[in-house]
């Protein structure tokens, strides 16, 4: 008999569907922001076009160094970041944890 698999090869660490990254810049007088994503990519997003969802209901609450999860889209400036989600801060902290002890 074949092991079970996972069912959802798509999920993200966090058990989500959500691509990863963290915010590395923000710029409150454009209304836009940045995400560096895993593999060291930057995107934009626009505070007026992006659909806000989990910890974070306004922009305001965004803060540089925040771990997000984002969903793409493209728009007529090109691909940006179309929905962010942030994350409790007890989770993030507890994510660190586990990450840190393996690194050792």
């Amino acid at each position: 008999m074949i092991p079970a698999q996972d069912d959802q090869p798509f999920k993200s660490s966090r058990g989500d569907f959500y691509h990863q990254g963290i915010i590395t810049k923000l710029f409150p007088s454009n209304n836009t922001g940045v995400v560096r994503t895993q593999n060291g990519r930057e995107l934009t997003f626009s505070y007026d076009l992006v659909i806000l969802c989990g910890e974070a209901k306004s922009a305001l609450d965004l803060r540089v160094g925040e771990q997000v999860g984002y969903d793409l889209g493209w728009t007529s400036s090109g691909l940006r970041i179309t929905k962010l989600k942030t994350y409790p801060k007890a989770q993030i902290d507890s994510d660190l944890e586990k990450s840190e002890g393996q690194r050792r």
